[in-house]
């Protein structure tokens, strides 16, 4: 009864264009859920996006630290808003509509069979209003069961300077994701080091599934917190459920 895992899996691509610097990088969840004869509908657990920040400025002489779940952190964020847009993105797919918040927030929500097969609008019937979608969504799981395909897209980058800005910057950004309290963990990291007064084949982007992060040098930076990471916002997104 209740939610499990069927699979995760990450994969990723190097993103280096006119703007920025790092990584699209995307966990696939499929979760399942076995109704109860009896019971009432049961929430999915949160998702786990567990991130350790290290950010060093050189040229300012500064750093900042962040550790935390971004998904309770910064549940409306276009990164990790999809989860809580679960139902609502999945009743929009199956009708093939797009949602009021795109292009603006990534991933998708797909709703799926118990036999892994896509379901059908008419499944769902025809709604109006964010709750009403929501609901029936909810309804179908409640009655058959059925597989819920989360994708998170997220973009770690730096942004790149404009004319007669400087940056000398580096930042490890460690990933430990899931569902949670069920399911395997996705673990990755990146290291990114962009110093714009020297030739950008120095600068440095570099993604890897497991292993172990570099350090970061801290002498002589002063610990600063960054707010617009730090600060929680617990606005949820048009549709969201937490």
């Amino acid at each position: 009864m209740g939610w499990h895992v069927l699979t995760s899996k990450a994969r990723h691509t190097i993103l280096n264009d006119a703007y920025n610097f790092g990584v699209n990088f995307y966990c696939t969840f499929r979760i399942q859920y076995n109704p109860s004869t009896f019971g009432k509908f049961v929430e999915p657990p949160h998702l786990a996006w567990d991130e350790v920040i290290m950010f060093a400025d050189y040229k300012d002489n500064e750093r900042w630290e962040f550790t935390g779940n971004m998904y309770t952190h910064k549940p409306g964020s276009p990164t990790v808003g999809v989860w809580a847009q679960r139902y609502f993105r999945a009743y929009c797919h199956a009708h093939n509509t797009p949602h009021p918040d795109q292009p603006m927030w990534k991933g998708h929500s797909k709703l799926f069979d118990t036999k892994g097969m896509p379901v059908k609008a008419s499944a769902l019937g025809k709604h109006t209003g964010v709750d009403a979608q929501n609901k029936a969504v909810q309804n179908y799981l409640k009655s058959n069961g059925g597989i819920l395909e989360i994708e998170v897209h997220d973009i770690p980058s730096f942004v790149k300077p404009q004319p007669g800005q400087h940056f000398n910057q580096e930042r490890i950004l460690i990933f430990n994701c899931g569902v949670t309290g069920i399911g395997t963990r996705i673990k990755a990291y990146q290291h990114l080091k962009m110093d714009t007064t020297q030739p950008s084949t120095t600068w440095i982007n570099h993604f890897q599934m497991g292993g172990t992060p570099p350090g970061l040098r801290t002498t002589g930076l002063k610990l600063v917190q960054n707010f617009a990471v730090c600060q929680p916002n617990l606005n949820l997104p048009t549709g969201g459920i937490l």
